[in-house]
């Protein structure tokens, strides 16, 4: 997976550079990315700290200024009838610039990455729910979720919109390129309630130039198959992610989502992912894979 680095501004302005730094964007900007260094650590965090009320102020000030200048010219010539006026209701409707799914509630979400490889960009849920399951050794742990760790990764903090209560480990290929295990889990109320349509939610995020910067394509692998984890339904799919402009191909990325139970509010995801054609790693996931359990 690719992490940090200097991407288009997501605000859309052109010839502006913000610093992704695997989480979040920076508050700093620059026309020169391939010249200048990363942010320092202690820039603050723009999208969270402002949960994104940027964006609708900056959109509210934009639809009033249009406003005026509308009703400013049509008031010169003649246009604007003050009473008495039959207005007619406009019924267009923006089209929507990426795909999505629809959800069985609305949550907050925020812009995901820019891509820059005119690759599809997807908007995955962005989730209000928190956890911190606590861990244990040899073991990441979400929940009742848990999968043993692999011996020489090293464990890692990670950012997924949808997911909370997130455990990973990677292990760094080269710089700016990892392979990863994770645990975590997806809110119901963030729509995540059926395992399958939950795990292609989660493949469709992933697939996307919202997580690989030059991504291209997708190959399913296992398209879906419903297994079984210490006895709970679950789901799983893998697939070939395909980027261009990176040492390697893309990634192979293992996605299951496993049902709980109907006491928790919640559905337990294991993800991964390893370079494609990196044997040693992919054969260290699998084995992970088989350690997944419930309980």
């Amino acid at each position: 997976m690719a992490d940090n680095g200097w991407y288009p501004d997501p605000s859309g302005a052109k010839g502006r550079f913000r610093y992704w730094d695997g989480s979040t964007w920076s508050e700093e900007t620059t026309t020169d990315p391939h010249n200048t260094p990363p942010p320092s650590p202690d820039a603050p965090d723009v999208q969270r700290a402002a949960g994104g009320r940027g964006w609708i102020i900056a959109l509210l000030v934009l639809a009033l200024i249009t406003a005026i200048v509308i009703v400013a010219v049509l008031w010169n010539t003649g246009g604007v009838t003050i009473s008495g006026g039959g207005a007619t209701e406009d019924t267009n409707s923006s089209t929507p610039t990426v795909s999505s799914w629809d959800e069985t509630s609305t949550p907050s979400t925020k812009p995901p990455p820019p891509t820059d490889s005119g690759g599809e960009l997807v908007a995955c849920p962005y989730t209000l729910k928190t956890g911190n399951t606590t861990q244990t050794a040899g073991k990441l742990r979400a929940s009742t979720l848990s999968v043993s760790t692999i011996p020489g990764w090293r464990l890692q903090g990670m950012n997924l919109d949808s997911v909370y209560d997130l455990h990973a480990q990677i292990d760094s290929v080269y710089p700016g390129w990892m392979s990863n295990i994770a645990v975590g889990l997806l809110s119901h109320e963030d729509g995540f309630v059926e395992i399958a349509r939950s795990a292609q939610q989660m493949m469709q995020c992933f697939a996307s130039s919202g997580y690989y910067r030059g991504f291209t394509s997708r190959e399913d692998l296992i398209a879906g198959e419903q297994i079984n984890v210490s006895g709970r339904p679950a789901w799983h799919i893998r697939a070939n992610i395909f980027v261009t402009g990176e040492r390697v191909p893309g990634d192979v990325v293992d996605i299951i989502i496993v049902d709980l139970g109907v006491d928790k509010d919640h559905l337990g995801i294991f993800f991964s992912s390893c370079s494609i054609g990196d044997e040693p790693r992919c054969s260290q996931v699998r084995t992970a894979i088989n350690t997944l359990a419930v309980g």
